[in-house]
């Protein structure tokens, strides 16, 4: 269910217009007729959606002492297997991420009785796979099963999808408008006046819609279960706010 909040600000600016010297007249003020009332409004319409579209985000990680192409093979075949499983489900919008490999050095003990250390090189690379679906049941399961290939979860978030954001923007848009009209032909009835148009339109439509990520875990990860039985991660949606203000003058015409 979704919930509609509402806020109007209203500010009445009233020029009256006289008669001013040649040299004003010139300077290309742009006063209103006279007997015309400016008003300023501003509303603002905010919309409580439920959230419809999950992203998972996974990766996968590989070591190699001492080569850095087995290491590349290893994230490639990896990858190839996660791309193909994600993309049977024509559903899923699928997208590999950043892909490094790189080396690290670390110091190791090998001497517990005199301390002595040394120094080993290690190659490790990594590369992410993104998934993004409305069919939240289906991306859990297929999130599952690549976790169960090595893939580590980097992220699982619900969020609104664009599509059902713009709608609820244009519906925010008209709401704030037609409050807009509403409240100018008010102050023109009650100032006696006969007629009052919108001009110098602005819409506002705020920031991005930001999704609201939640650190979730595989069931089969929380229980100790080895990587084969991991089962589809747990996600609940949650909602996210839609805002959008209008602002504009209104004519107050007599």
């Amino acid at each position: 269910m979704t919930s509609i909040r509402s806020l109007v600000a209203l500010s009445m600016l009233i020029l009256p217009v006289m008669t001013l010297p040649v040299a004003a007249q010139d300077s290309g003020l742009n006063l209103p007729p006279e007997g015309t009332t400016i008003i300023n409004l501003s509303a603002t319409e905010k919309r409580t959606m439920p959230q419809d579209l999950l992203i998972a985000s996974l990766r996968i990680e590989i070591d190699d002492r001492n080569d850095a192409a087995a290491v590349q093979t290893k994230i490639n075949e990896a990858m190839t297997k996660a791309l193909d499983l994600a993309k049977k489900e024509k559903s899923f919008k699928v997208s590999t991420g950043a892909y490094s490999v790189y080396k690290y050095d670390e110091n190791v003990i090998v001497n517990q009785k005199t301390g002595e250390h040394e120094t080993r090189s290690t190659w490790r690379g990594s590369q992410t796979i993104d998934i993004e679906s409305k069919e939240a049941a289906k991306l859990l399961d297929v999130v599952g099963k690549i976790q169960g290939m090595g893939f580590a979860m980097n992220n699982l978030a619900y969020t609104l999808s664009p599509d059902v954001a713009e709608k609820a923007r244009d519906e925010l848009m008209v709401a704030a408008l037609k409050k807009l009209s509403a409240k100018a032909e008010l102050i023109a009835k009650t100032l006696g006046k006969s007629k009052a148009d919108l001009v110098d339109v602005n819409v506002d439509a705020g920031g991005p819609v930001v999704p609201m990520y939640k650190t979730m875990m595989a069931r089969a990860e929380m229980a100790g279960a080895p990587a084969d039985a991991m089962a589809a991660p747990v996600a609940d949606a949650g909602e996210t706010d839609v805002s959008l203000t209008v602002s504009a003058r209104a004519l107050i015409k007599p």
